[in-house]
């Protein structure tokens, strides 16, 4: 991968201000997240609740991508931070292609949702968000879809489902674009159709009745899924063969992390919007925490069935070989659950 001379000066600043961190106690670990959103709670939480991380001596120093994956990976890759938390398929292209690198922990399970206009509802007939899994699919002919691009972990979670219901992405006017506040008011302004995104990111337009949830993946609707990896934390093999202790301790803080959020829920909700979304409206961000809490995976570890059944809709998305992102040599075993 190839760095843009505008993110090759950031990478270059951000390592210069990352080795000016007084060292202590605490094992500081240079962590790069692709985007702050429910997806990557259990990180935010090294901020928001920084205790959790300090009983593991373990303090992350945290850069958001800005939803840029590829930047997050290729930072990591370069050694402008030691890990990125991104979407899994992310990671298991890049080894797929080369690169050297391990899954250190499995965050989340799937967490996507379809959300369609209400305008764009009341054409269809007689398909409503009641209707079959597969009747809802194939009403999407035809419709003007957003997502992230080809690759990630929506995009090829969408290509199943649209494979399942007969049909590919080419019947839908598919576009890229990654920007929730664009989706919402291309939604409400009769831009686009709908949009497939994180669960409870696009609330807003479900608050106003503009939109209506037409398929919730996170909520099951697709049970094949239940046990897919939808992002994943990765280091450089290098890495972490030479910090075992550290990765060991930072895998522990990142589970411990999942269990609070799902073991007090208004405590951990509270002090992660009060940190991250403080003008956010309260009912949108409970609706988001809601919604994707549940998804996130026990111990942040991975199953082999789900791990493998994501490689292989990936394959068939892509037509690449990820025989060196197979489950066991991918992951290292602490983020392994059988």
């Amino acid at each position: 991968m190839r760095l843009s001379p505008t993110f090759a000066r950031f990478a270059l600043s951000s390592m210069a201000l990352l080795a000016s961190v007084p060292s202590g106690a605490q094992t500081v670990v240079k962590y790069g997240v692709a985007a702050i959103s429910m997806s990557h709670a259990p990180a935010m939480m090294a901020v928001a609740a920084p205790e959790i991380f300090a009983k593991h001596g373990i303090r992350m120093d945290l850069t958001d991508f800005r939803g840029n994956s590829q930047n997050c990976l290729t930072a990591m890759i370069t050694g402008a931070v030691e890990t990125c938390q991104t979407g899994t398929t992310t990671g298991t292209d890049a080894i797929a292609e080369g690169a050297n690198i391990k899954g250190v922990a499995v965050i989340i399970g799937p967490i996507s949702e379809i959300v369609l206009s209400a305008k764009a509802v009341a054409k269809l007939g007689g398909v409503n968000a009641a209707s079959p899994l597969a009747e809802r699919m194939r009403a999407l002919k035809g419709l003007r879809l957003v997502s992230s691009g080809p690759g990630t972990a929506h995009y090829v979670t969408l290509d199943a489902m649209m494979k399942k219901a007969g049909m590919s992405i080419s019947d839908i006017k598919f576009r890229t674009l990654g920007d929730t506040i664009a989706m919402m008011e291309g939604i409400r302004n009769d831009q686009i159709d709908g949009a497939m995104w994180t669960v409870g990111t696009l609330a807003g337009v479900l608050a106003d009745k503009s939109g209506v949830r037409w398929i919730n993946v996170a909520g099951g609707e697709v049970p094949e899924f239940r046990g897919v990896p939808y992002v994943t934390t990765y280091a450089q093999t290098a890495w972490v063969e030479k910090n075992p202790d550290t990765v060991a301790r930072m895998h522990a803080a990142l589970s411990d992390a999942t269990a609070a959020m799902k073991k007090d829920p208004a405590k951990y909700s509270k002090l992660l919007k009060d940190k991250y979304f403080p003008q956010l409206d309260q009912g949108l961000w409970d609706e988001s925490y809601k919604q994707g809490v549940p998804s996130l995976l026990d111990g942040a570890r991975a199953p082999k069935a789900g791990w493998e059944y994501f490689l292989q809709l990936q394959a068939e998305n892509t037509k690449k070989d990820y025989s060196k992102a197979a489950w066991e040599r991918a992951l290292i075993p602490a983020a392994q659950s059988k």
